[in-house]
């Protein structure tokens, strides 16, 4: 996916099983809006996390990004504020905030998740070759790409 900024956006629609499907991280994420299609103002996306799934403690320092938990039960840990949420929630995180995830319910769990300016679309499309790739994922490849993006990924409980 390439992050467009220069023209105009137009107007779209896409229905429930448009958009492209990427599998990074142990999810599988179907964006919807991206940065070639918002004009590089946001990128949208549905992301279906298994049980136990989730993220280690990250920061993004080039987005804000905010979930809007669709099923399951998640818990997130912001600034080491803990708080468990089930569908219908909405959690906010501004740029530079120490978050992470987690499906703590027994069943898949979807969100939607909002990023703002775009950009994430291009770091999970580049993670995403690396974990395809036969063997183990390159660890100090995903690491490159990570800082490439503006994002910091720590040990958990590093943070």
């Amino acid at each position: 996916m390439e992050t467009e900024t220069t023209s105009k956006p137009k107007p779209f629609v896409l229905h429930a099983d448009q958009g492209e499907w990427i599998d990074a991280f142990g999810n599988r994420s179907l964006f919807k809006v991206t940065g070639a299609t918002s004009g590089g103002s946001l990128t949208l996306l549905l992301a279906t996390v298994p049980v136990g799934g989730g993220t280690p403690p990250h920061i993004h320092n080039v987005d804000d990004e905010m979930f809007i938990i669709a099923e399951g039960r998640y818990r997130f840990v912001m600034d080491g504020v803990e708080s468990e949420v089930g569908p219908g929630a909405v959690v906010y995180l501004p740029r530079d905030c120490v978050h992470s995830f987690q499906n703590i319910g027994d069943t898949p769990a979807k969100h939607w998740a909002l990023l703002t300016p775009s950009g994430f679309e291009t770091f999970y499309a580049r993670c995403a070759e690396v974990f395809a790739a036969p063997g183990p994922p390159d660890l100090a490849r995903i690491a490159a790409i990570t800082r490439d993006h503006g994002y910091q990924i720590f040990a958990p409980g590093s943070k």
